[in-house]
């Protein structure tokens, strides 16, 4: 493989351990609050421009493949981050220290929850983090926008579009619709750098890749999809067995985001199930809200309910291992195939779409809350200081949340 031309070159500052994953993916998943992108900001941030560990490309890959499978988008595209830096172990530590502070968090909310019938009202205080989260977004997109997007006029054109029609249509489908357009443009009108010069198409490793590993993980994911459609975990005895099927299968299942599955969840495990009452599954959402991390964290509450400790660890890994093997295993042919012309191009055409994505995110973001001057002035802010100082994202997020204690809880200040 040759370049001929690269801009804003990743300098390798510091070595990439499983030590380092597990240390910056825990730090981020402390305050990855505001959806996936947020989370996609953070790391773009830490890994890419702070400490220049993985290429920026990783990061927009890792978008475009998890936004066409199922799963939790954040998570997934960890594991392709951690599974892209050190295999399949670095994918393991990845995910499950970006996961570690939201588990700890809701295991106390489940714990005080059901031993003292404690409920949370610290919505408020995450009032304030949704500005910052919008800026440390935008900042995010317009760096992507500058290096992928900007000076083609195709690329403005679909990076727009997308903005547009992500801001109108809130669908999975059209978000999916506006991939694969990208991804045609981009093959037909060859939108990939002409700098960039292949030494290879990739030919021939597809058919390498499917040992026999691959093969069982395959068959074992096509199983509990099956059984999750056709509802079949009913028939199994064992609590704990049952708990894997429906979270796997619940994860196998999701297209376009946590927020999608809510009702799903809702039908499943209220009126079918009958494992929470509809005022526990409100507040299992609402917990969800005020801890960092996915929401669908919020398995760890079901799980706890039905047979503690133990339910609640089954229920997450349920949730979230099915989709991230899925994602390794297709990374695993993306990879083979990344060099070639064809899939190059392509990619070119839905970068140019996942930046209009990612700006779309933070003005929905920012626009989902009422019209407040303090946090579009924060917003403004964060997107200044982020932009111009390189701040972490990580210090913005903590400073948001001291102020919206200050303001909730102190007399002086309310």
């Amino acid at each position: 493989m040759q370049i001929l031309s690269s801009d804003y070159p990743v300098v390798i500052k510091q070595p990439l351990t499983l030590k380092y994953l597990f240390l910056k993916f825990f730090k981020i998943g402390m305050v990855s609050f505001g959806g996936y992108m947020a989370l996609v900001a953070m790391i773009q941030r830490e890994l890419v421009e702070k400490d220049g560990v993985i290429e920026p490309e990783t990061i927009t890959d890792g978008i475009s493949i998890a936004s066409l499978l199922p799963g939790p988008l954040a998570v997934n595209i960890v594991a392709y981050v951690g599974y892209h830096a050190k295999k399949k172990l670095g994918a393991f530590v990845a995910v499950a220290a970006v996961l570690l502070p939201a588990t700890i968090a809701m295991l106390i909310l489940s714990w005080c929850y059901f031993n003292y019938g404690y409920k949370s009202h610290w919505n408020q205080v995450l009032f304030y983090t949704t500005g910052t989260v919008s800026g440390i977004i935008l900042t995010t997109g317009i760096q992507i926008y500058k290096k992928d997007v900007k000076g083609n006029l195709v690329k403005n054109t679909l990076c727009i579009i997308s903005f547009l029609f992500i801001i109108w249509l809130n669908s999975y489908l059209v978000t999916l619709g506006l991939i694969l357009t990208g991804g045609l443009a981009g093959f037909f009108l060859k939108l990939h750098n002409p700098l960039y010069i292949p030494d290879n198409e990739g030919k021939g490793g597809l058919r390498l890749l499917f040992n026999w590993k691959m093969k069982i993980a395959t068959l074992l994911l096509a199983f509990i999809a099956l059984t999750y459609v056709l509802n079949l975990e009913q028939i199994f005895q064992n609590i704990y067995l049952k708990i894997s099927l429906v979270f796997s299968g619940i994860s196998l299942s999701l297209f376009g985001g946590g927020y999608v599955m809510i009702p799903i969840m809702q039908s499943m495990l209220v009126s079918n199930l009958k494992w929470v009452s509809g005022q526990e599954f409100l507040d299992c959402i609402a917990f969800s809200q005020l801890t960092p991390g996915p929401i669908l964290v919020s398995s760890v509450f079901i799980g706890y309910k039905l047979t503690g400790l133990a339910g609640a660890i089954v229920a997450l890994v349920a949730t979230f291992a099915p989709s991230a093997i899925l994602m390794i295993l297709v990374s695993k042919i993306f990879a083979v195939h990344k060099e070639s012309t064809w899939l190059r191009n392509s990619m070119a055409g839905i970068k140019a779409v996942v930046v209009g994505l990612i700006i779309a995110s933070a003005y929905k973001l920012l626009h989902a809350v009422p019209i407040n001057i303090s946090v579009i002035i924060i917003c403004a802010l964060t997107f200044f200081i982020s932009l111009k100082y390189k701040v972490s994202p990580v210090y913005l997020i903590l400073a948001s949340l001291v102020i919206g204690i200050c303001l909730t809880f102190s007399p002086i200040l309310k």
